[in-house]
């Protein structure tokens, strides 16, 4: 039988055996069942009431309430409700324990039952499982962290399951981190130890980042990368499901998936530090944990942190798909110099680096690079090297283009934290190409997400929506084509 003929509830019965066959007579009396569709889950229930709506008599229904106390199902208690010929009048109530609501929830549909309900039920199960597991582990000698890998690996497959389901404009092949943010007053000197204070835990990850806020700005999105089956990777996939981005295609591993940690001192000044075991998982091991019928039916691949072998036959395969490729592989890739880049490059359309990946790239390649114009020999159509503030420079044929900053965007919006500024600006440039808007649009669209971004704390918590972008566009005067319309 299949998971989906399965009850979705699990009965725990007691150990002892009195208690053990007090609710089975419970539940093979069919007083006792009426009694317990009767029962609220939550709240008390009075032993008038039960005996004013069940079609019993009143010595069956108290014979059996006796029995569910006796069984540990009900607890009861009184009431005073009043004085009656000069007496204090008293009413019995009872109110299901933890095992007796488990009883009367087996007993509704799963539709009948409200969610917070289900949420709490659900809770207590869960710790009431998790104690017996973990005094079965001691008795057998088992480590109890053993098993933690399991309870991980089905969460994070069930994450993957339930992912909404796009047709994707733009497939974002990348990495999946999860971001740790601490604030500290100054970064320590060598052999210094300092507090640093944690105010904030979100998804990171370069492809992550641009397939929110892709999302966000109303583009349909899948992406695809590889994860651990970890708390992390919950926290990291839940984001971009919560996003409406298509995760059905990431690959779950045993592998550990990436943390970065993020200090930013009291001036404002970060640094950023990767935190990955040697087999992290950073991106698809193989091409064949790559779903490459689904590089066909979009109109864009974004390719970031990709295995160069793996981010070649990605390439290739969406540009003989007639896809346009975007190429933003990030530093620690751009240090593995252009001739290993090579083999990408070939198939990409449009490659984005910013200005210190660039110095990288030159310090890195065996062929002397005087410009990012040199890199258009490598059958790269254009090239965007973003500058900061100092907006970006775009090389094209024998052009180059330049695109700073508008004033007015740098005025409006103090930067506080820039980090998912290169994903924001990505993002918007690839929505406004994708709606056939003119380059300069397209890139001023791409700076003022990123200047929104910036001027909030943390990497996808900062992604705007396109709704903030065309109003903060509106605010300062800034117009785009009739295909921004806000969603």
């Amino acid at each position: 039988m299949g998971v989906e003929g399965v009850w979705p509830y699990v009965l725990p019965f007691p150990l002892d055996e009195e208690s053990r066959r007090a609710i089975w007579g419970v539940l093979t009396s069919r007083v006792g069942l009426s009694i317990l569709r009767s029962l609220p889950i939550k709240g008390r229930v009075y032993q008038r009431d039960l005996i004013a709506a069940l079609p019993y008599s009143n010595k069956s229904i108290i014979t059996l309430l006796k029995r569910m106390v006796s069984a540990g199902l009900l607890r009861e208690g009184f009431d005073w409700v009043g004085v009656r010929r000069g007496r204090r009048v008293r009413v019995r109530w009872y109110e299901p324990t933890p095992l007796g609501r488990w009883l009367a929830l087996f007993l509704r549909p799963p539709t009948e039952v409200p969610r917070d309900v289900a949420t709490a039920a659900l809770r207590e199960l869960f710790q009431l499982y998790m104690f017996s597991v973990a005094e079965a582990c001691r008795r057998l000698g088992v480590n109890l962290g053993d098993l933690g890998s399991s309870l991980s690996e089905v969460l994070i497959r069930e994450v993957i399951r339930s992912s909404p389901r796009v047709s994707p404009r733009v497939v974002v092949c990348g990495c999946v981190a999860l971001d740790i943010y601490g604030r500290l007053e100054e970064f320590p000197r060598f052999g210094e130890c300092v507090y640093v204070e944690e105010v904030g835990v979100c998804q990171g990850g370069m492809g992550a980042n641009v397939a929110v806020a892709l999302s966000r700005l109303g583009v349909p999105t899948a992406f695809m990368g590889r994860v651990g089956c970890d708390p992390a990777a919950a926290i990291a996939l839940r984001s971009l499901c919560e996003n409406g981005v298509d995760v059905s295609a990431v690959v779950a591993s045993e592998a550990e998936t990436p943390r970065t940690i993020i200090l930013i001192d009291g001036e404002g000044r970060r640094k950023l530090f990767s935190i990955a075991s040697p087999d992290a998982a950073l991106s698809p091991t193989s091409i064949e944990e790559v779903n490459l019928e689904a590089l066909k039916t979009c109109q864009m691949v974004y390719l970031g942190e990709f295995f160069v072998e793996v981010a070649s036959k990605v390439a290739e395969v969406a540009e003989e798909a007639g896809k346009t490729v975007v190429y933003r592989p990030g530093n620690p890739y751009l240090k593995l110099g252009v001739d290993r880049l090579s083999s990408v490059l070939r198939h990409v359309d449009m490659f984005i680096l910013n200005h210190i990946g660039w110095g990288s790239l030159q310090e890195s390649s065996a062929r002397r690079l005087k410009s990012p114009r040199d890199l258009l020999r490598y059958g790269v159509e254009v090239v965007v090297l973003t500058l900061g503030e100092g907006g970006c420079r775009v090389y094209k044929g024998g052009h180059t283009m330049e695109f700073p900053v508008p004033r007015r965007i740098k005025e409006r919006f103090r930067a506080v934290d820039t980090t998912g500024a290169g994903d924001s600006f990505t993002s918007g440039l690839i929505k406004g190409m994708l709606d056939g808007w003119s380059l300069e649009d397209a890139v001023t669209l791409g700076q003022l997400a990123s200047a929104i971004t910036c001027s909030r704390m943390g990497s996808s918590t900062s992604l705007p929506t396109l709704d903030e972008v065309l109003r903060a566009g509106e605010e300062l005067g800034i117009s785009f084509p009739k295909g921004g319309v806000r969603k």
